[in-house]
């Protein structure tokens, strides 16, 4: 190679150069995509973690003369999705409650439940309610007593009611829209027995029924039955949370048995639910 580069003059050597940069480049390239192709998905998820936002703002700008005129600036802001999970997360935590089955002294873990309402209805999984026993409601300040609001067979939901004291307002879920979810969209799962537990990953599978046409108000539409994901179902309780990016309810782990342990209901089951008039009373 000495040899050869002896017998070179200086504009050759460059060009030379040039050559040897060019398909190292590409080799480079062409070894970087490999490897992320056959990356696990942790690494590919960290990788393309990015999220960009557009944000218009409108400022006043002096011209010489010093009059005032306005324009509108607009900016690309460059958000990690991270920080969404945990402004998410954060956001939620303050209406998940932790229900237990009281009897005397002795208390026992019956599942999560959802506020609902701002004045203390909370939604949880019939499965775990049964009328007549006495539940409590565990905060991180303390306990609140509950009574069971609604209950009715064949019903995935139960309601309780936490007693309210005065202008006492709780933090209500902002309850999202499930018919916008899309597969391999990113989720989280709020849930956990004495912590809050979070796990995250992506929507795996949307079960759905097409509605045949007909005269009904309902028909030819699709019913979405239940949002299936990657989670891992050791970190889901009964009654747990799943979160869109903004934060938003989008399902609830209830009604479903073990052969789908990482499965949701849907939130719009929930926002019907809602509207049917339980919370009247």
């Amino acid at each position: 190679m000495s040899i050869i580069m002896q017998d070179l003059n200086s504009q050759q050597i460059v060009l030379l150069t040039l050559l040897v940069s060019f398909v190292t480049s590409i080799a480079t390239g062409i070894t970087t995509v490999s490897l992320l192709e056959k990356a696990p998905e942790p690494i590919t998820q960290t990788i393309n973690r990015i999220v960009e936002k557009t944000v218009e703002r409108v400022v006043e700008v002096k011209d010489e003369n010093n009059n005032v005129t306005v324009e509108k600036v607009v900016e690309t802001v460059v958000i990690n999705a991270e920080d969404l999970m945990v402004e998410a997360v954060s956001k939620n935590s303050d209406s998940l409650v932790r229900i237990f089955s009281k009897v005397g002294d002795l208390k026992v873990f019956v599942g999560i439940g959802i506020i609902i309402t701002s004045d203390g209805h909370v939604l949880a999984d019939a499965r775990n309610i049964i009328s007549g026993n006495n539940y409590v409601a565990q905060f991180v300040s303390g306990e609140r007593d509950l009574s069971i609001s609604f209950r009715e067979p064949n019903n995935p939901f139960a309601v309780l009611k936490i007693p309210t004291e005065g202008l006492v307002k709780f933090s209500a879920v902002n309850v999202g829209d499930s018919q916008s979810v899309r597969l391999g969209q990113s989720v989280i799962s709020l849930a956990g027995q004495s912590n809050n537990v979070v796990s995250t990953g992506i929507v795996s599978a949307l079960d759905k029924t097409d509605l045949p046409p007909g005269e009904s108000e309902s028909s030819g539409k699709t019913i979405l039955n239940s949002i299936d994901t990657n989670l891992d179902p050791t970190k889901i309780n009964n009654g747990a949370m799943l979160l869109n990016l903004k934060g938003e309810l989008i399902g609830i782990r209830i009604g479903f048995d073990q052969t789908k342990p990482n499965s949701f209901l849907p939130s719009q089951n929930i926002k019907d639910f809602v509207s049917s008039g339980v919370f009247r009373n």
